[in-house]
């Protein structure tokens, strides 16, 4: 049977590369013949976005840019919160991806926004399950606003249908990126990341924080703009510009995209993670220095929630990125019949 995927981001540059994963995955079981009927097969049902990196409709703006430019106009775009769960004045702090979420470039084409579904990304994401229940799969690459506030309004009705959970958020050691403590996904929402992980009904996939600074960093941003970006993938060669754009003049080294990392987990498991744990995970709400980290039960005394990813095979999600990116002579394809 044929699974579905919805993906809920904030689009800047790592959810786009992850968007682009999924797509090019979901185009080679259309295409193979020899995928057709693999249990792994899935089709991308919805894109569901949130604020986060940028406001919920620059992040419209910019999945449809990316739709378009590779010809999948098809793929429904939902908009989602633009609030969140606790009313607070809002502001993402350090805008690292432009106050766009794109690099805050010129465009020659502007964007279709018809093309946005009339129905709530909530709505849409509890209408997905009860159509297809315990079949949607989850990526969540932003802040977690819009799946708890499915929880808050459907409860049980949602959970009970929703199936497997990937979450690029938190972190596992303390480490932050956006505060001392607290990595950014989880900072930004840290009452919605409580809700999910406190409501889960079966234990949710984490890549936290830590695994990707520890281990994909080792990817050059040189390596990105001139082996990657010399393909002639016009999804490429818009993301050349953005990343050109946002991250030349910082003086970046390395080459982070954690929310296509996460898609790659999800995609192909066997190939891309190495080590994980089963935890029970929560977040700190309230704290000083701590707000919105993720904090592990290490004496195991409550149940387990989280699937904690902890080491990743880095050689493996190199050739899987370059594989998004359509570099010549590198295939992937035969792996995805074994990803679940």
């Amino acid at each position: 049977m044929v699974r579905y995927v919805v993906y809920d981001c904030d689009v800047g540059n790592d959810d786009a590369w992850g968007l682009m994963m999924l797509i090019k995955a979901e185009e080679t079981y259309k295409r193979r013949a020899d995928l057709v009927n693999s249990a792994s097969k899935f089709e991308i049902i919805g894109v569901t976005c949130v604020q986060g990196n940028t406001t919920v409709d620059c992040a419209v703006v910019n999945t449809l840019r990316v739709l378009d430019i590779v010809n999948r106009n098809d793929i429904p775009v939902y908009k989602g919160c633009c609030n969140l769960i606790k009313p607070r004045s809002w502001e993402n702090p350090k805008y690292f991806v432009g106050k766009d979420g794109f690099g805050d470039l010129e465009h020659e084409k502007q964007v279709d926004l018809s093309l946005v579904q009339p129905q709530h990304a909530v709505n849409a994401m509890y209408d997905f399950v009860c159509k297809h229940p315990r079949m949607v799969d989850f990526i969540l690459v932003g802040p977690l606003t819009n799946f708890a506030m499915c929880i808050i309004m459907y409860g049980a009705k949602f959970l009970d249908n929703v199936g497997e959970v990937y979450i690029m958020g938190g972190n596992y050691r303390g480490k932050g990126n956006t505060t001392k403590s607290a990595e950014f996904n989880f900072m930004m929402d840290p009452e919605a990341a409580h809700i999910v992980l406190d409501n889960v009904k079966t234990p949710v996939t984490i890549l936290p924080w830590e695994t990707c600074d520890d281990q994909a960093f080792r990817i050059t941003l040189d390596w990105r703009l001139n082996v990657l970006g010399a393909t002639d993938s016009p999804f490429v060669q818009l993301l050349n510009r953005v990343e050109s754009a946002l991250l030349l003049p910082r003086g970046v080294k390395r080459w982070l995209v954690c929310d296509a990392l996460a898609v790659a987990a999800y995609l192909f498991p066997h190939l891309v993670v190495k080590e994980n744990q089963l935890q029970h995970a929560a977040v700190e709400l309230a704290g000083t220095h701590t707000r919105g980290q993720m904090v592990i039960d290490h004496l195991h005394r409550e149940k387990k929630n989280a699937n904690i990813i902890t080491e990743i095979d880095i050689e493996h999600y190199h050739k899987i990125i370059a594989w998004t990116g359509g570099l010549r002579g590198v295939h992937v394809e035969s792996e995805l019949g074994k990803a679940q």
